[in-house]
């Protein structure tokens, strides 16, 4: 089911033992996960950290800390123990290596996660004018209506269900890649993901801060086909940190702030592209839960039209930069 790849040759690190392969005693860095790349990644949220608390200052905003913040930090320090242990353990092998390559992929995701999740709320502190008229008239422009769009898809139970299944399919579909490619040796593949994720992540944050927006169910006033209980939680936690009303945000208590561009949209078609190359068993089941999935976003009432297309232009705007300054980074070359 996994197709090999090809393994960087011993450049760097060698523990002190013979360089040759066959002796399965030397490895190196870029074969466990610590490359240009991963560098890159690191550094991206480095600023991402220092950010973020520059924003929490400016819009006094607190984190309060809670059972599921200490779980989160306690896993990601499991995971950086593990890979430290397969690291100081004496033996080589290419199923060791993709391990520990997979659990430094893992550990930079969810520390993306960790620090981003929280800077919606400094991001939409900001207080910046909401752009919804400007969405629902591109919207219009291109002949579209997502409430009259909405309001079809309500006739459809059985479809309701389907896209409210696929919609909810996102969390647990963005570790399938750090699994699936790093069992799979496809090292590119497993790094271009991540970049992805790291370039629609920032993207976000940004359009967020600058061009905020209510979703297009409260701008056009009819109700989304999803729970009620998330559409009022979002909408409480988005009218009161934007109007300076709300100052403390718990990690149990996020949600998804952003609109435009959609971030649901982004992650899976990053997740299928990142898997491409897999057995069609994996590939085929994802893409079309993901076509399911971001026809969600528009038929449940979630996205203007116009958060697509600006996805679209974040993701060939990742894409671009991907293969122009970071292709050669990811296998540590």
């Amino acid at each position: 089911m996994f197709a090999p790849r090809t393994l960087t040759q011993p450049l760097v690190f060698d523990r002190g033992r013979s360089a040759d392969r066959g002796s399965g005693s030397a490895f190196v860095w870029a074969d466990v996960g610590w490359q240009r790349l991963s560098q890159i990644c690191l550094g991206l949220q480095v600023l991402l950290f220092g950010t973020g608390l520059a924003l929490y200052r400016a819009t006094d905003i607190q984190m309060r800390w809670s059972s599921s913040d200490v779980a989160y930090l306690a896993l990601v320090g499991a995971l950086l123990a593990a890979w430290m242990a397969l690291l100081a353990v004496p033996g080589d092998s290419i199923p060791r290596r993709r391990v520990a390559e997979g659990l430094a992929a893992g550990i930079l995701f969810l520390a993306l996660i960790g620090i981003t999740a929280p800077m919606q709320y400094g991001a939409i502190a900001l207080g910046r004018p909401f752009v919804d008229v400007w969405l629902d008239r591109a919207d219009h422009w291109l002949g579209i209506d997502v409430a009259q769009l909405t309001t079809w898809t309500a006739q459809f139970p059985w479809l309701v269900s389907t896209l409210n299944v696929t919609y909810n399919t996102l969390a647990p579909q963005l570790v399938v890649p750090l699994a699936v490619l790093s069992l799979a040796g496809d090292r590119k593949a497993l790094w271009e993901y991540l970049w992805h994720l790291h370039v629609s992540l920032i993207g976000a944050l940004i359009c967020l801060a600058l061009w905020p927006t209510v979703y297009v169910f409260t701008y056009r006033h009819f109700d989304p086909l999803v729970a009620p209980t998330m559409v009022e939680s979002c909408m409480t936690q988005l009218w009161g940190f934007h109007s300076g009303q709300s100052h403390v945000v718990t990690m149990q208590d996020m949600q998804g702030l952003i609109s435009f561009p959609s971030f649901h949209t982004a992650a899976a078609l990053a997740v299928t592209w990142a898997l491409r190359r897999q057995s069609r068993w994996i590939w085929v089941p994802i893409a079309m839960i993901n076509v399911g999935l971001v026809s969600a976003t528009v038929l449940l009432g979630l996205h203007y039209v116009t958060d697509l297309i600006g996805t679209a232009a974040l993701l060939g705007a990742s894409l671009l930069m991907y293969r122009r300054w970071c292709a050669r980074a990811a296998y540590g070359g």
